[in-house]
């Protein structure tokens, strides 16, 4: 299990995002390396008032876009919307996407992003004709998406759960492997007979077959992404 706090240290600053000018700020939350699945990139990214990421198509990969501060306008394949915080995009191989921070404050959002299996450009176009697209969607009230039928995996499914302080909720890498991210609240996660305080602004990663149990302290939101590995058989 790796458990990573995303509220402290430097953030890169990365220039001219995605052909647009200016630049944004970007941490790592979870390295790929000790995980079995496919995972490309786990990571915070943030934009200062007015700030763009510039519209890009993504030929070989998924991407979980996760809103945790901050208003934006974005473009999924020339549809505009705006996103604020517990909002949650999904932009699978084949899209062309950007989007602008509008509000006055930075805008800040979590990204997930997994390698689409075994798929050329061609065939990415296509799968956005066969799979029924998902628009930006209140995962605040929603509570969970699935991903999966949305032409989207590995990606199994997206929820934000809510608990009041001394609820429960186990976490399993069963047939897939996790990524937990305490949005808000306080709490503590028990693994391998070992309990960790966690803070708000904390990611945790369950490689295949670990368990965790996670105890709110405080009302809580969580956000769990689940993603499947080759050759085992998905929950």
């Amino acid at each position: 299990m790796l458990l990573s706090d995303g509220s402290s240290g430097s953030w890169a600053t990365v220039l001219d995002v995605h052909g647009a000018p200016g630049s944004s700020g970007w941490r790592q939350l979870v390295p790929g390396r000790p995980l079995r699945g496919p995972w490309e990139a786990v990571e915070l990214a943030r934009l200062g008032p007015g700030g763009v990421s510039g519209r890009h198509h993504h030929s070989r990969t998924h991407e979980i876009y996760f809103v945790l501060h901050g208003t934006c306008a974005l473009d999924l394949d020339d549809t505009v919307t705006e996103m604020t915080p517990g909002d949650l995009a999904l932009v699978t191989a084949g899209s062309t996407h950007g989007l602008r921070n509008i509000g006055s404050g930075d805008f800040s959002w979590l990204v997930v992003e997994v390698p689409a299996p075994n798929l050329d450009p061609a065939t990415a176009r296509k799968a956005l004709t066969v799979h029924p697209r998902l628009q930006p969607v209140d995962l605040s009230a929603a509570g969970r998406v699935d991903l999966a039928q949305h032409g989207a995996a590995p990606l199994i499914d997206a929820a934000l759960e809510r608990l009041d302080a001394g609820d429960t909720l186990a976490l399993e890498a069963n047939g897939c492997e996790v990524f937990g991210y305490l949005v808000s609240g306080s709490a503590t996660l028990t693994a391998s007979g070992a309990t960790h305080s966690v803070a708000a602004e904390t990611g945790v990663a369950l490689t295949l077959g670990e368990s965790a149990l996670l105890t709110a302290e405080s009302p809580c939101a969580f956000l769990r992404v689940r993603s499947a590995v080759e050759g085992v058989a998905a929950p």
